[in-house]
C-alpha cells in the first residue's frame, strides 16, 4: 500500500514495544498506579455512602438524567441536590468544579457538593462561587445535610 500510493519503499519492521522487558515493566507499574488510584477514589466514594446512610436521607447513587450524572443526587422535599467525589484533588480539580456547575442545571439541582477528603486552597475558587457549587469533607457534608433537610 505505502509504496503504491507514495513510491516509497516498505519500511522494515520496527521490534514491538510490547516484547521489551523494560517497557513492560514500566507498563505494569503505570497499570498499577492507575488501579491504586481508582482503588482509593472507589474506597472514598462508599465511605461517603455510609455518610449519607447515616443521615436517613433519601439519595440515588450514581443518579443519571441525560447526559447528566452525578455520584449521589439527594432529594428531600422539594430540595434536589447533588454530590460528586473528587477524591484525587491534585488532579484536574477545575473540570470538576465545571462538571459542578454543569450539573446543576441537568440534574436540576438546588446546589451541587463536591466531597473532598480534606479542604486545601484548591478549593478556594469553588469557595467563591457557594451556595450553587460547594466543596466539603464527608463530615461537613452530613452536617450541611442536616442543616438543609
Amino acid at each position: 500500500m505505502l509504496r503504491a500510493f507514495t513510491g516509497r519503499a516498505v519500511p522494515e519492521l520496527e521490534e514491538s514495544v510490547t516484547d521489551d522487558p523494560l517497557n513492560a515493566s514500566e507498563e505494569r507499574e503505570r497499570v498499577e498506579r492507575w488501579l491504586e488510584a481508582r482503588t482509593l477514589a472507589i474506597t472514598f466514594k462508599n465511605a461517603v455512602a455510609r455518610s449519607l446512610e447515616k443521615t436517613g436521607l433519601n439519595f440515588r447513587r450514581d443518579a443519571c438524567d441525560g447526559i447528566g450524572s452525578a455520584d449521589f443526587l439527594v432529594e428531600h422535599g422539594d430540595k434536589r441536590i447533588g454530590i460528586e467525589c473528587k477524591f484525587n484533588v491534585s488532579r484536574d480539580f477545575e473540570k470538576t468544579i465545571g462538571v459542578a456547575r454543569l450539573l446543576r442545571t441537568l440534574l436540576r439541582c438546588d446546589s451541587v457538593v463536591v466531597v473532598v477528603p480534606f479542604l486545601d486552597a484548591f478549593a478556594d475558587a469553588a469557595l467563591a462561587e457557594a451556595p450553587a457549587v460547594l466543596v466539603k469533607t464527608p463530615a461537613e457534608l452530613v452536617i450541611y445535610l442536616e442543616k438543609s433537610a
